[in-house]
């Protein structure tokens, strides 16, 4: 049973790229689709959460609540759940606030599965290989798509502004596409400088395919976390000076062969154009604000920034945009939990990051490649809204807390 999690853990990140779309089995190209509640997420989800409770039974209920109370990462959590329960005494719609906090708990507890399972080295290895497969595969898709065009998955985005076509493969937005490709791109990057994994033909090949597919995204945010990425990694990890100028001007020529290219240069340089810039964010940013400054300690209520927005707060968002969620999630969770929701973001970050960090020496490369990931949801979240409702922050946040559970080292390769 134990030895289930070293393909029940991988096959969860696995699975992540075919549920954004909503809709079990897609249709192809542009017919209609069939919104469903049983994605493949959310069956890998329920596998994993009934998997980690028989787990939880085999080695001992009390046992094992015992070590979480311990660990520091759990009390990371709490300010969250907190901060939920304290925004509905004032939530706009009660109802709703209720069922994102079920998904929360629910989230949580894929979180502790993961946790259970990750005992061993061999489940970090795969989930690391899993994410490269899966996004050079997704990445195939997008490319194909862009050059056709012919899609799969609910079409692409065309942004008539900057007169391009965002491609996003099998996810619904090209920016959770491009936040996948920059996880997988970052955290192949690192495992190769710390040489937990041999340099490749195939593995550059593939990464070349990742960084081409992250281009057409036209994901300005994506771009900007992958230079950004590269360059801490470069000067983070590799221990010769050489090594260091050889990776930072292969980098910076990929940048130029990029740049070279008009719909990615034009795309870039509106990232100079002023307010102007974050177009529909605008809009969304200022209802936030308005929100968190009319509620700074309950906010709205979890969940209910998108009906505030079309409702009290719709004079803030002119008639010719669309109403949706907000793509930046620091003004989300201010705006919906106020500041004790600030308070829990941060919270949650630094104590993982700390945790991480505290563990590097032993846990050699797989620790810094789960705290990037991290970073990398975070910052792209800052561009496209999802932050604690995205499950591979939960399960990163699960791989952290077996870190801590066990030292590396200690029979991590039986």
């Amino acid at each position: 049973m134990k030895r289930w999690s070293d393909w029940l853990i991988p096959l969860f990140f696995a699975l992540v790229p075919w549920d954004i779309s909503k809709v079990l089995f897609p249709p192809y190209q542009s017919g209609s689709e069939t919104s469903s509640t049983l994605t493949f997420l959310r069956i890998g989800m329920f596998l994993l959460i009934a998997w980690g409770a028989v787990r939880l039974v085999q080695d001992g209920i009390g046992k094992t609540l015992r070590r979480l109370a311990g660990a520091p990462l759990i009390w990371a959590v709490v300010p969250l759940f907190i901060a939920a329960l304290v925004s509905l005494t004032m939530a706009l719609q009660p109802r709703t606030t209720i069922i994102e906090g079920m998904r929360l708990l629910v989230l949580f507890a894929v979180g502790i599965s993961v946790a259970l399972g990750a005992d061993r080295k061999t489940v970090f290895e795969r989930v690391f290989k899993m994410i490269f497969v899966m996004a050079t595969l997704t990445a195939v898709i997008g490319l194909i798509q862009y050059i056709s065009p012919q899609w799969i998955w609910g079409g692409g985005i065309n942004d008539i502004a900057s007169g391009v076509r965002r491609v996003n493969s099998t996810f619904i937005d090209p920016n959770i596409f491009a936040r996948y490709l920059n996880i997988s791109i970052l955290g192949t990057v690192l495992l190769l400088l710390r040489r937990e994994w041999p340099l490749r033909i195939g593995t550059a090949l593939a990464l070349l395919i990742q960084v081409a597919a992250l281009g057409v995204t036209f994901s300005r945010t994506a771009w900007l976390i992958l230079l950004f990425g590269l360059f801490i990694l470069v000067i983070g990890t590799a221990k010769h000076w050489r090594t260091r100028w050889s990776a930072l001007g292969l980098g910076t020529l990929g940048v130029v062969a990029l740049y070279l290219i008009p719909s990615i240069r034009v795309r870039f340089e509106t990232l100079f154009t002023g307010i102007s810039a974050l177009g529909q964010r605008e809009h969304l940013i200022k209802g936030g604000w308005a929100m968190f400054i009319e509620n700074p300690l309950t906010g709205v209520g979890l969940g209910n920034f998108q009906w505030a927005l079309e409702n009290p707060y719709h004079y803030i968002v002119p008639w010719s945009d669309a109403v949706m969620r907000s793509h930046t999630s620091l003004v989300t969770v201010a705006a919906e939990m106020g500041i004790l929701g600030i308070v829990s973001m941060f919270a949650f970050l630094l104590i993982l990051a700390g945790m991480n960090l505290r563990v590097l020496n032993q846990m050699n490369a797989y620790a810094q490649a789960v705290l990037i990931s991290v970073f990398v949801v975070w910052l792209s979240s800052q561009g496209e809204g999802r932050f604690f409702e995205d499950p591979m922050i939960w399960a990163f946040w699960g791989l952290s807390l077996a870190m801590q559970w066990k030292s590396w080292g200690e029979d991590w390769n039986g």
